[in-house]
């Protein structure tokens, strides 16, 4: 029986990374997603507007594996909401009699959730921290089910969008690769590296978890920081 994976989301960006992935390693992934796409294994469904017996009708066949990519790229809070979060419990309990015996649905969210980007609006943190209040419940409320939820928080990454602009010589990349731990920029495959292991027996005794996946940034003091990049080293510093 061939192991089937749907990824919401998944023809652009980190989402496109995942379905590469997972389909290398020989799963039968489809997509959901709003666009409309000249591919069998893709399913045109906008979150924001279509019904979702639309959806349900569609995903007849039973799959092991449902990650959630998508995101909303406005600044309303209702319809932030309604997309980022609402949608998953939507989508989730119209699709759970599809669910295989121990499954998985990883959630891809985003350190904003614990951490203030001055460039997001506060809709956009606001919802990044709900996504990993939703998948702790999930992971309690289903954990009988063996269905597993956990949720992946990316700092900012190099995907095929924006490669161009992340150049070597970059002057924000050449930022954070200094202020990271392991001395780099996070990519897609990263990512995609993660939620395989995830969507995978491997990970079998694994719930409820959400995963920082920045390289080791965030484990860094702020005020260390700060000193580093103004070159006032502490004096016992290593």
């Amino acid at each position: 029986m061939p192991t089937n994976s749907v990824v919401i989301g998944g023809t652009r960006g980190i989402g496109k990374t995942i379905v590469d992935q997972l389909r290398k390693r020989g799963d039968r992934v489809h997509t959901v997603s709003r666009r409309d796409l000249k591919d069998e294994s893709h399913i045109k469904f906008d979150i924001s507007l279509d019904d979702i017996q639309t959806l349900s009708d569609a995903i007849s066949f039973d799959f092991n594996y449902l990650v959630f990519t998508h995101r909303y790229r406005g600044t309303e809070w209702d319809e932030e909401f309604q997309i980022t979060v609402k949608a998953i419990n939507v989508i989730f309990d119209a699709l759970r009699p599809n669910f295989r015996n121990d499954a998985s649905v990883v959630i891809i969210g985003s350190v904003a959730g614990f951490f203030v980007f001055d460039e997001q609006p506060a809709a956009y943190h606001a919802s990044r921290a709900s996504l990993e209040a939703l998948t702790r419940y999930y992971a309690v409320v289903y954990g009988k089910s063996k269905i597993r939820f956990n949720c992946v928080l990316p700092s900012t990454v190099i995907k095929p969008e924006n490669e161009a602009f992340y150049s070597e010589d970059n002057e924000v990349r050449n930022l954070i690769e200094r202020i990271t731990p392991l001395g780099r920029m996070g990519n897609s495959q990263d990512i995609a590296n993660l939620v395989d292991f995830l969507c995978s027996e491997r990970s079998s005794f694994i719930t409820g978890r959400s995963f920082l996946l920045d390289g080791g940034l965030s484990l860094v003091g702020q005020e260390s920081l700060a000193r580093n990049l103004l070159d006032l080293r502490h004096p016992n510093a290593r």
